[in-house]
Formats: structure tokens, C-alpha cells, sequence
């Protein structure tokens, strides 16, 4: 195919979907009431949460320094709740504790790429779960999510389209914009990516001026299309709105270590170094996991749910990352609704690359 072909066929693609969005089965939400506040003065609170891609210093910090140079002597206060290589299956059991008890106005929300992989039911439902959560509030946030891309320039966003329009959530295609530059080879995606996943310079240049420009649209409407004043019933999965982080520090049986608040362990953490060492922590829902740290000595632990067990955890970095790094793994759903207790216990076993039996647990995650 020749690159004007190329070119056109793109942006015949890009205006199909364009189309597509303009009919969601509810009101199309807007960001009249945050820009609105923005005029009055503000000051307004931005948050992102994503993974590595938005973790950059790239087209977030240049969105939040580009809404202040549009409404001069405004504060704009950015919430950063990025972490690399996690989706939004652990966003959204963070959600609350890392971003809405900052009272958010204006959320953005980039999962696309690490939820690739991930099962299509999987994703809908934990989507579903941040606008549920953030609708829940009183000050409900606007949301916009934003979609980013890596590799063959081809990550699925269909399941993340499917939650926006359910809720009328407006997104903007950040993959759509390097495609229509680089399908038809008037630039090689790793001049602006050398990694073909997290954009240099250049290639957040684009993230941020394809937001920039949606956001510009944004502010030139004036009929404001709120977040519902009340939740509709759940689309994909109810499970989700409820999900929340389980502090960990508490009633630490001896020989665990209890480490202070740091990074997104924010009510500190616990470590234990030894086989046979076990923490019984209490939950209320139907799904529960586990929100740790990987490492290189880690530890495999097993997981038992009311005496029973449910899973047995890997926590070391096998030989797959070289430095230590937050991870989630759910351990068991379709649990009775109400009070459980979780017991997690350092085996014998481990990683033939692990020299240790280290074990750092942030919190419990529990949900339904």
C-alpha cells in the first residue's frame, strides 16, 4: 500500500470511531464543570492514574503545566498515581486510597496497555469499578480515559470503550494519533519510543498535544453534561465498587518486621524473612488478594481463607524484571458476602533463583 493510501486509510479508520462515539446509549459527559472552576479561579485538583507510560515525565506532567498557562495564576494541584507494569486491575483497588481521598475534579485514567492480556471480563468489570468508585462520592470527578500504545501499535481498547460508553466517558486515542504518523511510515515508531513502549521526548510531544487539543474542545463548550446524580445499576460487574486496600500493620504477630510509610504503601508495611512465619488478616467482601512486593529473595507464601486454601503466591522476581517492583495477585473470588479471615504463610519452597524466603506485604486487597 502505497503511504498516502496509508495515510488515508488511517484517517479513514480514525473517523469511523469518531462517529461511532458521537451516539452513546447515555448523555456524553464533558468537562464543562471542571473548566468552569478553572475560570473561577480554582484552585483544582488533577489526577492521573496509569501505569509506567503516565509514570514518565511526559505528557503528564506536561498536560498539568499546560492547564495552568491556559487560565494564568490558577493553581493546578497534580495527584501522580502511577505505577509501572500494574493495570487497572490493582487501580482499582487503590483507587481511593491513592487518588479520590485527594478529591480529585479531573481524572485521568490510562490502563490500556498493561491491561492487555488481560481477560476482556476482567478489565470491563475493574474499569467499571474506578467510575463507579469515583461516582460514589459526593464532588464527583470528571473522567476522561486516555489510551496509549507500545509494540506493534495494535493494544486493544475496546473493553476500556465498552465502560466509557456505557457511562458516556469521553476518551481520547492517544494510539490512534502515533498510527496515523507512523502506519503510513511518515515516522518510525522507535524514533519516538526506542523501547517501543514508553515514548522519549518526541513521542509524548504527541500524547500530549493529541490530549491538548481534545482539551481545547473541552473548553469552548458551555452547556456542562455532569457525572449522573445517582448510579445507574452496574453494566459489566458490581463486584468492583467496593473494592479497597487493607491495611496490614496491625496486630503483627512476632518475628514480622513493620516497616514504616513509604512510596504507595502509604500506611506502611510488613516483612517477614523466614519459613513458617504467618499474618492472619481480617476482610469484608467476596474477592481478596494481595498487593506486595516483588523481589529477588522473595518468598513463595500459600493463602488460606477461612482455614481453607485458596492459592499459593510466587512473590520473587523469577527471571523476568531485575529490581524489586509493587505487584498484585488476586488469590480467591466467589467468596460468601461478609467477614473473613485471610492467612498467609511462608513455605519452604521457592524460586530456584531466590536465595531467600523474603516476604514485603503493603496491604490486603478486598472487594464485593
Amino acid at each position: 500500500m502505497q503511504p498516502r493510501a496509508a495515510f488515508t486509510l488511517a484517517l479513514a479508520l480514525a473517523a469511523g470511531v469518531t462517529v461511532a462515539q458521537e451516539q452513546p446509549a447515555v448523555p456524553q459527559r464533558n468537562l464543562v464543570t471542571s473548566f468552569d472552576k478553572c475560570r473561577a479561579g480554582g484552585p483544582v485538583t488533577v489526577a492521573y492514574i496509569g501505569g509506567s507510560i503516565t509514570a514518565q515525565e511526559g505528557w503528564r506532567p506536561f498536560t498539568t503545566r499546560w492547564l495552568g498557562q491556559q487560565f494564568p495564576g490558577l493553581t493546578v494541584n497534580e495527584v501522580n498515581a502511577a505505577i509501572g507494569g500494574t493495570g487497572s486491575g490493582l487501580g482499582v483497588f487503590r483507587l481511593e486510597k491513592h487518588v479520590l481521598q485527594y478529591d480529585p475534579d479531573l481524572l485521568f485514567v490510562e490502563f490500556a496497555v498493561n491491561d492487555n492480556g488481560v481477560p476482556d471480563d476482567a478489565v470491563r468489570a475493574t474499569m467499571e469499578g474506578i467510575v463507579r468508585q469515583t461516582w460514589r462520592r459526593p464532588k464527583k470527578a470528571d473522567i476522561v480515559f486516555v489510551y496509549t500504545t507500545a509494540h506493534n501499535l495494535d493494544i486493544p481498547t475496546q473493553r476500556h470503550q465498552a465502560v466509557a460508553d456505557a457511562y458516556g466517558i469521553p476518551t481520547v486515542d492517544f494510539q490512534a494519533s502515533i498510527r496515523a504518523l507512523c502506519v503510513p511510515g511518515l515516522v518510525d515508531w522507535q524514533i519516538l519510543a526506542e523501547d517501543r513502549v514508553h515514548p522519549n521526548d518526541w513521542g509524548h510531544a504527541i500524547y500530549a498535544a493529541t490530549l491538548a487539543t481534545f482539551l481545547r474542545q473541552q473548553m469552548a463548550l458551555t452547556e456542562a453534561v455532569p457525572p449522573p446524580a445517582e448510579l445507574p445499576a452496574p453494566v459489566f460487574s458490581g463486584t468492583y465498587e467496593t473494592a479497597h486496600l487493607v491495611p496490614v500493620t496491625t496486630n503483627v504477630p512476632a518475628g514480622w518486621e513493620v516497616l514504616p510509610a513509604a512510596g504507595h504503601f502509604q500506611d506502611g508495611s510488613i516483612m517477614a524473612t523466614q519459613v513458617g512465619q504467618s499474618v492472619e488478616v481480617p476482610f469484608t467482601g467476596t474477592t481478596v488478594g494481595l498487593y506486595y512486593e516483588l523481589r529477588k529473595d522473595a518468598a513463595i507464601v500459600s493463602c488460606e481463607v477461612d482455614g481453607k486454601p485458596v492459592a499459593e503466591v510466587d512473590t520473587s522476581w523469577g527471571p523476568t524484571y531485575l529490581f524489586n517492583r509493587e505487584n498484585c495477585t488476586m488469590v480467591a473470588e466467589g467468596l460468601a458476602p461478609g467477614e473473613h479471615v485471610l492467612k498467609i504463610t511462608v513455605l519452604e519452597a521457592k524460586h530456584e533463583l531466590s536465595a531467600g524466603h523474603e516476604f514485603h506485604l503493603g496491604y490486603v486487597m478486598a472487594a464485593g
